[in-house]
């Protein structure tokens, strides 16, 4: 044997290998089996973190501008791939990238899509073995049936079909075993990720990390879901105008921990599916009005937010009482979010102002709020082109040269970081909130838009406002005082104002309901134009059309080009 060989070969370095060998191997086993492979999840994002911050560093670059559209490409397929492969908590965080991909480059919402259609689900047997050990007892013990193949999958749980000792129909929802073991890495990972990124690429990324964790976590304790969904109904309850639009299932606590939970099985169909709808002699257009009534009610009157809207999570029924009306049913209440008084007060001002070009107060609050940019805020809010003080009627450029990709990228993070000019003002509630409204206007957008959503909101918002006459003036609020009644709530104490102090006060609130009511006629107006078209290009054209909600997509896409040089493919505003 030569000498080389023989110097590797040597019962010293056999020895070391094999331990080495033996360690890794043993460490490979007892984290698959033993650490639901959290070391190897872990390892696999530092990695691919790793070669997605290479690959940025070294191929963004002017002299590379017409490969930067591959490199995004390139990025979102690697975070694809560790999210699938990695799987639980990973394909809630993916989600949550492409739900607010608006500040990323389109291809990430598109190839991030595929997150939405994960459906694994564990075996039978794990489900008995997870039932044991949380309710003490065996399935059959608890229950007369149990379906073992689940009827529904997600990132962290499955649902199963039940029917308990005493006869009720039930929904049992168990979480996949590994997620308790992987969480605390998961999330581990994800914010050493974020802070990476923010280093990276020098943008305000890690501000809501906390907010956003402490969510997450959240949603994988279904005790707390069970809680939620009790809140929900609660002020569900409080409105006459909604409470019998729509019905929170009834949850079995006897029956429901951390990891397991049962509650009452309903059957319904999904509130986007229009022909189901027909079918069971509903309108699609009532059901979409209760939709968006429903969730601007947590938004702008209760406070309390689900966060995701989805057509799996809302179905219809005939109403029990009425089965010629429509009764909405809310399940999977994991996510939510409880906004503070202050935010939710200042949101409906917001809304408000933004119908009456109030200019002032819309800048004020994003002040108060920490954004540079109020028009790009507005936009967000309202998923449409807003214009203060100029025409909305811009032609963007015919072409964007792919030799300015590298410009219109380094425009964008400049825009980026003028409007977040202080992330730690920015109210955590708009992340959660801006979901929601996204998956709310894109159930409207899969029915062909019949609701004038924009329209049905800000008159929420208003309501939000209560009876405070200050919120239709800006003389009258300085003539307000902050005091506190017997039991010190806040009060608002009006001061002496003289006649013609007062008749102004009257004449200017008058006027500005009147403007606001004109600029929801103007918007009721564009809203039934874009409707007639719709209908008459599937008649005529047979060319099928998503209303209303589609006109705005193209409306913002075009101002995104016009004002950030984004060119959007794609239906990037849908959920």
């Amino acid at each position: 044997m030569a000498p080389l060989l023989q110097r590797l070969f040597t019962y010293k370095s056999v020895r070391t290998l094999t331990v080495v060998s033996g360690a890794a191997t043993g460490l490979y086993l007892i984290d698959t089996h033993k650490n639901a492979k959290a070391f190897q999840r872990t390892a696999r994002t530092a990695w691919n973190g790793v070669l997605i911050g290479w690959d940025y560093k070294f191929n963004f670059t002017p002299g590379k501008a017409g490969q930067i559209n591959d490199l995004h490409q390139r990025v979102a397929n690697r975070i694809l791939h560790v999210c699938q492969t990695n799987g639980g908590l990973y394909i809630k965080l993916g989600q949550g990238i492409a739900t607010n991909s608006s500040v990323l480059p389109p291809c990430y919402l598109t190839t991030l899509r595929a997150l939405y259609d994960d459906a694994s689900s564990v075996d039978y047997a794990v489900v008995e073995k997870i039932i044991k050990k949380e309710l003490g007892k065996e399935v059959h013990e608890v229950f007369r049936t149990f379906s073992k193949i689940p009827i529904a999958a997600a990132s962290i749980a499955q649902v199963h079909k039940a029917t308990l000792l005493d006869g009720s129909v039930v929904a049992v929802k168990v979480q996949k075993p590994e997620i308790q073991v992987q969480i605390e890495w998961d999330l581990i990972a994800y914010r050493l990720l974020i802070k990476a990124y923010e280093l990276l690429f020098d943008l305000p990324m890690s501000f809501a990390v906390d907010y956003t964790v402490k969510h997450l976590r959240e949603e994988t304790d279904f005790i707390n879901e069970a809680r939620n969904s009790e809140m929900c109904d609660e002020f569900l309850q409080t409105d006459p105008k909604i409470r019998n639009q729509a019905y929170v299932p009834k949850i079995f606590k006897e029956y429901s921990t951390k990891r397991v939970m049962v509650a009452e099985w309903v059957d319904g169909c999904r509130a986007t599916d229009k022909v189901l709808l027909q079918n069971m002699g509903l309108s699609p257009t009532k059901v979409m009005e209760s939709v968006v009534d429903v969730f601007a009610h947590q938004i702008f009157i209760s406070g309390f937010v689900h966060c995701d809207p989805h057509p799996g999570n809302i179905l219809v029924r005939k109403h029990p009482d009425n089965p010629k009306r429509h009764q909405l049913l809310l399940l999977d209440h994991g996510l939510y979010i409880r906004e503070s008084e202050e935010f939710r007060k200042q949101y409906c001002l917001f809304w408000k102002s933004l119908f009456l070009l109030d200019k002032k107060t819309i800048q004020e609050i994003c002040s108060f709020w920490g954004v540079g940019d109020s028009q790009m805020m507005a936009n967000a809010t309202l998923l449409k082109p807003y214009n203060v003080d100029r025409s909305p009627n811009i032609t963007p450029s015919s072409n964007t040269s792919v030799l300015d990709a590298y410009e219109i990228q380094m425009k964008l993070k400049t825009s980026l970081k003028d409007f977040l000019i202080n992330s730690e003002l920015l109210p955590k509630e708009l992340i959660f909130i801006g979901r929601n409204m996204t998956i709310v206007r894109a159930n409207n957008k899969t029915l062909g838009s019949p609701v004038n959503r924009i329209n049905r909101m800000a008159r929420w918002a208003v309501v939000g406002l209560g009876h405070d006459p200050s919120s239709w003036t800006t003389i009258v609020r300085a003539d307000y005082l902050s005091t506190q009644d017997s039991n010190g709530r806040s009060l608002a104490v009006r001061q002496y104002l003289g006649f013609w102090k007062a008749l102004s006060v009257t004449l200017q609130a008058k006027l500005n309901y009147w403007m606001f009511e004109v600029a929801l006629a103007v918007m009721s107006i564009a809203y039934h134009v874009a409707q007639f078209r719709s209908f008459v290009e599937w008649r005529i054209l047979g060319r099928k059309s998503d209303g209303f909600e589609a006109v705005l997509d193209d409306a913002l896409k075009q101002r995104l080009e016009q004002e950030y040089g984004i060119r959007v493919e794609g239906d990037l505003f849908d959920a």
